[in-house]
């Protein structure tokens, strides 16, 4: 049985925007795809001190035990299989060799760069808010006009100490955080407003298509399988 080791078992960090990955894997030997990288300061907090998972199990394989991962070139053609997963709090991909299974590293962060697939879904690594994070394309693909984009998230809350006997005190913990939903139109990435009046604004002179396909099928914008119609629908106006 392969396990994961504790080499990224310390609060990294949030984000540092590189990525890194294990050695001998052919794809990942050029600088250019990776790098080593690790944090041996002891005054970070230790994973196993801390309560919930800073990951999004994406596991795959015999009982769900592997997270089997798939690398695509920018062009989706196939380029390498390892060890893979997604730490939605410091927003890096960690990889091992398939072989190896003990030592993780990062895998680099660049815009618009390698296709990643972690069990049934598709990470790739956009701009956002002045940074670069990782995103799930919920499209066929990302290559059309309107795109639609979940970013998950993962919170850390310090301890919370009391010294009242009657309240509870919380300890470290990792918090899974909503969803958040994004379109990447060509100017970039939006976040998908709740409000009606803002989501059709966000398609500028075809808001009125929108809006009239939208209302005349019923659909939510606060649903992904209504999203999903309305982003195939909005590439239909430009045929």
């Amino acid at each position: 049985m392969i396990t994961f080791s504790q080499t990224f078992c310390q609060l990294p960090p949030k984000s540092t925007g590189s990525f890194v990955t294990g050695s001998n894997i052919s794809i990942f030997n050029d600088p250019k795809y990776s790098y080593f990288s690790s944090d041996t300061k002891s005054n970070l907090v230790k994973y196993e001190n801390i309560e919930g998972s800073p990951y999004i199990d994406n596991s795959v394989g015999a009982n769900k035990m592997l997270p089997i991962c798939k690398f695509y070139s920018p062009e989706f053609e196939y380029m390498e299989t390892a060890l893979a997963r997604y730490n939605a709090y410091t927003d890096n991909i960690e990889v091992s060799l398939l072989e190896d299974g003990v030592n993780y590293y990062l895998l680099r962060k660049k815009l618009n760069f390698l296709y990643i697939m972690l069990g049934q879904k598709i990470y790739r690594a956009y701009e956002f808010d002045n940074k670069i994070g990782y995103f799930v394309i919920l499209s066929k693909n990302d290559k059309g006009k309107c795109v639609l984009l979940k970013k998950e998230r993962v919170s850390f809350k310090k301890e919370e100490k009391t010294e009242n006997s009657f309240v509870t005190s919380s300890s470290n913990r990792f918090e899974k955080l909503k969803d958040i939903l994004y379109f990447k139109f060509a100017e970039g990435l939006v976040k998908i407003p709740k409000n009606k009046k803002q989501f059709y604004s966000l398609f500028k002179n075809k808001k009125d298509d929108i809006k009239f396909f939208t209302e005349s099928n019923r659909l939510k914008i606060a649903k992904n399988k209504d999203l999903l119609k309305i982003s195939e629908y909005y590439e239909t106006l430009f045929n």
